[in-house]
């Protein structure tokens, strides 16, 4: 090895030494499928997690459509407790309800999961169901995935189209209690009417967990220049999703995914950008091919970047924001140090 090349893996060590942040994973669908087998978060996921020196895992409640409207709430409450039996069976996991909470696991060396749901089809139109699900360690919640439901609507995969009303009156109140009660109100996937609704009657920081820039995916599941702008007002912060940074195969490189890093912080400056990574490949590998092409007609293909594919892969794009020009402390800042900051501050 050159000397250059030991130099990057060094300082790769170095910014990794805190670990990464990622706040979106579609984690808990998956135990819910594999509840039959013991031990899954060590035997299908610590080895890739710790490879790519994960220290804090936003873990996503999300109902397919197969189980709506009957069993959501029941498929909810059973992959949360999935990922507590999990956390028992594998004590390198601990499931946090707080910053401090997550500074605490780190500190033992264990990787902090923290429970965020991906629309609200849980709660039906229930409103106490926010402070049950909040009980039992809910601390994001996102209102809508691409469907529509009792809070609002989604953005859909086209350049337009999406419903041009806002929140619904239970979206407002679950909005409302969230802020009481102290969990994050997640922008990502709501559509434009609903994300300006949510910035105008909220005052703390905002979040999108995971998203794409317009500017190379113009889907109003994306983010506008304008909706990057908003966030950066807030003092929020955007996490750069791996599956949409583009709408073509050959585009969808680790390069164009810092390109729309790097777009975000042109807009709004290093201390709105983090990682929300959004790895779907492994689910996306089980299912049947009648599965993906219905994914493909109501939503999209999704294109996985071959270099970040999961988080064993997240060195790769440490190694990619160093060659860059990145400065080490922005990297940090992207890494986890703003995710952290927005923790520290709403938890």
């Amino acid at each position: 090895m050159v000397p250059q090349e030991s130099s990057i893996d060094e300082r790769i060590e170095r910014l990794h030494a805190h670990g990464i942040v990622d706040l979106h994973f579609d984690m808990l669908m998956d135990l819910y499928e594999k509840r039959g087998r013991a031990n899954v978060l060590a035997t299908d996921y610590l080895n890739e997690l710790q490879a790519g020196g994960i220290s804090v895992l936003g873990a996503a409640i999300y109902i397919e459509d197969r189980y709506l409207p009957e069993m959501a709430l029941r498929v909810a409450l059973d992959q949360i407790a999935q990922a507590y039996a999990g956390a028992e069976q594998c004590t390198r996991f601990a499931i946090c309800k707080s910053y401090r909470e997550i500074v605490d696991a780190r500190k033992l060396g264990k990787i902090a999961l923290l429970i965020t749901m991906e629309g609200v089809e849980p709660l039906s139109t229930d409103l106490d169901l926010v402070r049950a699900f909040y009980e039992l360690g809910l601390r994001v919640i996102g209102l809508t995935h691409a469907r529509r439901n009792a809070a609002g609507s989604g953005g859909v995969f086209a350049a337009s189209g999406s419903p041009r009303d806002g929140l619904t009156a239970f979206g407002r109140d679950v909005v409302r209690e969230c802020e009481a009660l102290g969990v994050i109100v997640d922008l990502a996937h709501i559509n434009p009417a609903g994300f300006e609704e949510i910035i105008a009657m909220t005052s703390k920081p905002v979040i999108v967990s995971h998203t794409n820039a317009r500017k190379y995916y113009d889907i109003e599941r994306n983010i506008s220049d304008d909706q990057i702008k908003m966030i950066g007002q807030r003092r929020g912060v955007i996490g750069v999703n791996s599956v949409l940074i583009s709408p073509r195969e050959t585009d969808s490189t680790l390069d164009r995914y810092v390109d729309h890093i790097e777009h975000i912080v042109n807009l709004i400056g290093i201390n709105g950008v983090g990682i929300g990574f959004d790895f779907f490949e492994f689910i996306y590998r089980q299912w049947s091919d009648s599965a993906k092409k219905e994914l493909a007609a109501k939503l999209t293909t999704p294109h996985f970047i071959p270099d970040l594919r999961n988080h064993s892969h997240a060195r790769n794009l440490t190694r990619k924001l160093i060659e860059r020009g990145f400065s080490d402390e922005e990297i940090e800042k992207i890494l986890y140090g703003n995710w952290m900051r927005i923790l520290k501050e709403l938890l």
